[in-house]
């Protein structure tokens, strides 16, 4: 009876401390293979990179010294990952996922040894070790609200009778307001944060039609706006992978003076146009047509009526003296400027916009295809004539005046440059 007692106490007290001690072994293992498929995923698309930094940051979370190597290079896969159907699958052209395998095994040499339950194996039980194993799988991807979209780090304010067709979006990270009359086409998304509201009118949705169909809770801060700087410097240095392909990467960089006339510019150049402070401004003649060039400059830029561009980099280093220097217009168009190619969001033609400051734009604007990123705020004003395909990221707030259309078309942005975002999925 002694015996028998003894065996239960041991079966108890095991199933009390080793099975707590093996769920204790899983949470870590799976906190590891998290990091370490997130640490992967970043390296992308480098092989190379990818076992690298899985393997480093598996190791400072479970030291093989103490764990044994619960992580090895076989374990490691590349591929792509499928959102709508939630598959992974090895391989690809463009891969974007990353899937790790994580053990603790007899067949690993690193088993889970138990204490009390290897008790029991003196009669006959075979429970010396737990066998564990845990997976996890990582993606990179852009948000879709940075696609086509309008993203805010502060709020989104509008006027009245805005109308935002297809899949475009509109995000304020600490909120959005908006006047009535503005319209939501189905697919449309207009988000912020759990908790915050959309400010309307009386609090009334109602007075907004589609509104509530396209109220949705998401967290999305605009990272690009922290790189503009970094951006522009690259287009000067002729840095592989962010200068655009219209550009001869053959020719050096052209530099200009504040006095520089823009109907002798090349196409296929690239552009540094200084002045002596950055509150000095240079003009791009109204009904000027530019196209296929890089123009970077530290002074203010003002592009004048019926500037027509397409593909067309124009960035701006400029930056105010007052307390927030981000608040200063360091770009500014003017009415019936076109940016883009009508081409319905189709490949080439676009217009990427950089600053360190804020961007106006006058009424009556086209935009197709075009990306602005800025450190600090943008306005769109009263009336323009078609925003098909568009990406904003502020470090600010973006303002819309009243009836533009937003999303004629529907599709990413031609030329979209930004951070990639990771996730677990798995």
């Amino acid at each position: 009876m002694g015996l028998l007692w003894f065996i239960l106490l041991v079966g108890i007290t095991g199933m009390a401390v080793d099975i707590t001690d093996a769920y204790r072994n899983q949470t870590i293992l799976q906190s590891t293979a998290d990091v370490a498929a997130l640490a992967g995923v970043i390296d992308l698309p480098d092989e190379n990179g990818v076992v690298a930094a899985a393997l480093i940051y598996t190791d400072k979370n479970m030291p093989a010294s103490q764990w044994g190597n619960v992580l090895r290079p076989s374990n490691i896969t590349i591929g792509t990952w499928d959102n709508s159907t939630r598959t992974f699958s090895r391989g690809g052209i463009d891969p974007d996922a990353v899937h790790v395998l994580l053990v603790q095994t007899e067949e690993n040499g690193n088993p889970v040894a138990t204490n009390f339950l290897r008790i029991l194996g003196l009669f006959g039980a075979p429970l010396n070790y737990w066998n564990l194993g845990v997976e996890a799988i990582a993606h990179q991807f852009i948000p879709k609200c940075l696609l086509n979209g309008l993203v805010a780090r502060e709020y989104v304010e509008m006027s009245a009778k805005n109308a935002f067709k297809n899949d475009i979006c509109v995000h304020g990270q600490t909120g959005v307001t908006m006047r009535i009359g503005n319209t939501f086409d189905p697919g449309v998304y207009v988000t912020m944060p759990p908790g915050i509201e959309v400010d309307t009118p009386g609090g009334r949705t109602s007075s907004n039609p589609g509104l509530d169909e396209a109220l949705h809770e998401n967290v999305l801060n605009p990272w690009m706006v922290d790189h503009t700087g970094e951006v522009m410097q690259d287009m000067l240095d002729m840095v592989d992978g962010v200068i655009p392909a219209y550009i001869n990467i053959n020719e050096l960089t052209i530099r200009e003076s504040q006095g520089f006339q823009f109907d002798n510019m090349e196409e296929g150049r690239v552009y540094e146009i200084r002045c002596g402070s950055p509150m000095q401004q240079v003009s791009i003649p109204s009904g000027s047509v530019i196209n296929n060039v890089v123009i970077i400059s530290n002074c203010r830029i003002s592009v004048g009526s019926g500037v027509k561009m397409a593909n067309v980099v124009l960035g701006s280093t400029a930056v105010g003296n007052g307390k927030n220097e981000a608040d200063m217009n360091n770009i500014t168009f003017s009415n019936g400027v076109e940016l883009g190619l009508d081409d319905k969001c189709m490949d080439g033609g676009g217009v990427q916009v950089y600053s360190t400051a804020s961007v106006h734009t006058a009424a009556d604007m086209t935009m197709n295809g075009v990306q602005i990123v800025a450190k600090g705020n943008v306005m769109i004003a009263a009336k323009p004539s078609g925003i098909n395909g568009i990406s904003v990221q502020t470090g600010g707030h973006i303002k819309l005046t009243s009836q533009g259309v937003f999303g004629s078309c529907s599709g990413a942005v031609d030329g979209l440059w930004t951070v990639n975002y990771y996730r677990l999925v798995y």
